[in-house]
């Protein structure tokens, strides 16, 4: 079916797009793979600006008032899977990160997993 040269190089593409796929996007954009206390404990809190993240996540999903903040959500999945980070605002800089999902981590926050540090 496949000659052995041509599954390697299907074996290796393979590898590659999913090393890709699992990686976080310079540390700032959240993807469906992305672990939520990993990413939450690490998410600079306080040094990102609304448009900083923009340029480095891509537009949100939905621009929404949260807790009387602005905030940024960025929305993975379907059905079951879904879940979704929401990036709260203070004076334009990104203050907390709060991870939603119908998992045991819904409803954590950056601020949360960071003051255990």
């Amino acid at each position: 079916m496949f000659g052995g040269e041509r599954l390697k190089l299907l074996v290796g593409c393979f590898l590659f797009l999913l090393t890709v796929a699992c990686a976080p996007a310079g540390g700032i954009r959240p993807t469906m793979f992305s672990m939520p206390p990993t990413y939450l404990s690490s998410f600079p809190l306080n040094q990102l600006t609304e448009t900083e993240m923009m340029v480095k996540a891509g537009p949100p999903d939905d621009v929404i008032t949260y807790g009387g903040k602005r905030a940024l959500v960025y929305r993975f999945g379907e059905m079951a899977g879904k879940r979704s980070f929401t990036f709260l605002l203070d004076e334009d800089l990104i203050v907390d990160v709060v991870y939603n999902d119908n998992g045991p981590y819904n409803g954590t926050t950056a601020q949360q997993y960071q003051s255990t540090k």
